[in-house]
């Protein structure tokens, strides 16, 4: 039941606020801890910091991504939602600010060892499962980030997490509460509804010429030629580059040498048995070279036929593993010092080995069994592995491009010629691109946004560079442009006339519907009402709930939205689905039964309710926050 709960309380305006409350407080995201600067244009300005262009265009991507991910073909995200996760997005990236200022003013830490911890904790640097200081450098060599940029980053954001707790873990939640929301979750309502048909309205209302140029004159600003312009541009990949790179056979021999054991070998599980000499790590040569010598003779007496087994019983001074003639169990890489491991790994299955120092003194091992350790051939990773050393050295190359991409379209901010020679590009030409986008990189929002800014679109400059991800970038200029124009009342007659006989149509419908509102109230029955007229419809719904549906959502929504009926006269409310009128009949009203619920749901329940408190408070917090900063924004498209 309760999933059913979770699963009804959605809608993206609502996902949107969750994001919003919650991203607050993760400063940085691991994803915009790989995400390079870009060009520093503000957006908006939150106590003397500034929020660019290009930040904002990262968390819209993320925003809109998690939306689709979320809805997937359930939402269409039409251009006024798209603008509100603009909007939502610059709004988190402002919350976010204000919620650092708040913990550098209050000088809060966190410590070297509770970071370790997080860092240690997050897959991306894992290796077979575990931690691999190898591969923690190597992800953000890749992302032109050194430790202590990262490391700041990760104290930040756990600092942000402590704030939010602060508020979601010190809410209280009584069992009245719990009783109150189960009894409103779990309610029924008996419902049915009439629906009139805006078309059957069409041939009985009349468009007059004085009409159609009353519609004109007072949308003349609707009746216009699409603004629209074609770009010249050149565009850096980082694809290109690995591309021209030369990678030799022997860097990939070279390269699959020093990985293969991490990378393309198979775990190795061995059982094993071992004699311990036990010498200080301290001690004399001497020493040294006494335990050396037993341990040299144990080996020769196993070789020639001895029992390790009693053997280790009567020698080893390991009590443990000697009391059950020297055997370890199962042994793992990580699980022992690394001159035993080594050694240990080193043999095969049966295999005794040389005496080997470590720091507990010398040891004699035997692998008893081995599983695993199948080897990765060379040729099947030989393509991986090129294509990882060419993005190895093209890493600096594709950044230090950027940059003289840079310069060179700055430097010559009327022309693509020297940036497109200076870096061996191809100027490249787009179609006709409107402000609602196109095909190629005019559908990247970044690129729509630098065509129809004033300096490129009217004073004919290149952009800035354009990021378009992390491995391409364009820099985009102008090459035609064609305004907004006037279209006259003849070329719109007919779209004017439609437009026009629909509203009336609506507006007939609408009437009706009020009307038929006062007859039922009057005593009529809904479904005798319709009978009558075959431009309504009726249907008897019965019984929904929140939970099991029985009815669209927008029309659940606005049933349990209404007052109760009274005195065996229906509540009633209408609505418009698709542009049609709606009645809906509101006949009976049940509450939920919170006696039947078992103890385990009631504990998720106000562990829900706990939650949602503290979001209330982390709203209250950030607007406290807003009110007490000086935050400007810029850009009129996301205010």
């Amino acid at each position: 039941m309760l999933q059913s709960i979770r699963d009804r309380a959605t809608g993206w305006i609502a996902w949107v606020v969750i994001i919003l409350i919650g991203s607050a407080f993760a400063l940085f995201g691991l994803s915009n801890y790989m995400e390079p600067g870009g060009t520093p244009r503000a957006v908006a300005t939150v106590n003397g910091s500034d929020i660019s262009r290009d930040e904002v265009g990262r968390a819209y991507r993320n925003q809109r991504q998690q939306i689709e991910q979320a809805y997937g073909d359930d939402l269409e995200i039409t251009d006024e939602i798209d603008r509100q996760i603009r909007r939502d997005a610059l709004e988190r990236l402002i919350n976010q600010r204000l919620v650092a200022d708040y913990i550098d003013d209050r000088n809060m830490t966190v410590s070297d060892q509770d970071l370790a911890a997080i860092i240690r904790s997050q897959e991306v640097f894992h290796e077979g499962g575990r931690f691999s200081q190898e591969r923690y450098q190597a992800v953000l060599r890749a992302n032109q980030m050194n430790s202590a940029q990262y490391e700041q980053h990760v104290r930040q954001d756990a600092l942000a997490q402590q704030v939010r707790a602060a508020f979601t873990e010190s809410g209280l939640v009584t069992e009245r509460e719990v009783d109150d929301l189960l009894r409103l979750q779990m309610q029924e309502r008996d419902v049915a509804w009439l629906r009139l048909d805006n078309s059957a309205w069409h041939d009985d209302v009349e468009v007059s010429d004085d009409d159609i140029q009353a519609y004109y004159d007072e949308h003349r600003d609707t009746f216009v030629t699409e603004e629209r312009v074609r770009l010249a541009y050149v565009e850096l990949r980082r694809e290109d580059l690995i591309d021209g790179v030369d990678v030799s056979d022997e860097e990939i021999e070279t390269r699959y040498e020093q990985v293969r054991d991490e990378r393309y070998t198979e775990d190795r599980e061995v059982e094993a048995r071992h004699i311990l000499i036990r010498v200080d790590e301290d001690a004399d040569d001497d020493t040294v070279s006494e335990a050396q010598e037993r341990a040299e003779a144990l080996r020769q007496r196993i070789t020639d036929g001895e029992s390790f087994a009693e053997l280790a019983e009567e020698y080893s001074d390991d009590p443990a593993s000697g009391a059950r003639g020297g055997d370890l169990g199962r042994v793992e890489r990580g699980d022992m010092v690394e001159p035993f491991e080594d050694a240990l790994f080193a043999l095969e299955e049966g295999e005794l080995s040389e005496p080997v120092r470590s720091p507990f003194g010398i040891h004699l091992i035997e692998a008893t069994t081995s599983t695993g350790g199948e080897v990765t051939p060379l040729d099947e990773v030989r393509d991986e592995l090129r294509r990882e050393i060419a993005e190895e050295q093209v890493s600096n190359e594709f950044f230090d491009d950027l940059n003289r991409l840079d310069e060179l379209a700055f430097d010559s901010p009327d022309t693509l010629d020297d940036a497109a020679e200076g870096l061996g590009l191809e100027i490249h030409e787009t179609d006709w691109i409107t402000r609602e986008g196109g095909d190629g990189i005019a559908s990247e929002p970044e690129v729509l946004e630098a065509a129809f800014d004033r300096e490129v679109l009217e004073d004919r400059m290149n952009s800035a560079v354009i990021e378009l991800g992390d491995d391409r970038a364009v820099v985009v200029r102008v090459s035609e442009h064609e305004p907004q124009e006037q279209l006259e009342l003849d070329e719109v007659r007919d779209e004017i006339e439609a437009r026009v006989r629909d509203r009336k149509a609506a507006e007939a419908a609408e009437a009706f519907a009020d009307e038929i509102m006062e007859r039922i109230r009057a005593g009529e029955s809904p479904a005798e009402i319709a009978s009558e007229d075959d431009r309504v419809s009726f249907e008897d719904i019965g019984w929904v709930n929140r939970q099991e549906g029985g009815a669209p959502g927008q029309v659940l929504r606005t049933v349990f939205g209404m007052v109760r009926p009274e005195n065996d006269t229906p509540s009633l409310e209408r609505i418009l689905a698709a542009n049609d009128p709606v009645i809906l009949v509101l006949r009976g009203v049940r509450d939920g039964d919170a006696e039947g619920i078992d103890a385990e749901e009631r504990r998720e329940l106000a562990e829900r309710l706990r939650e949602s408190y503290g979001d209330e408070a982390v709203e209250q917090f950030l607007a406290q926050l807003r009110a007490d900063a000086d935050v400007e924004v810029h850009d009129d498209d996301y205010r």
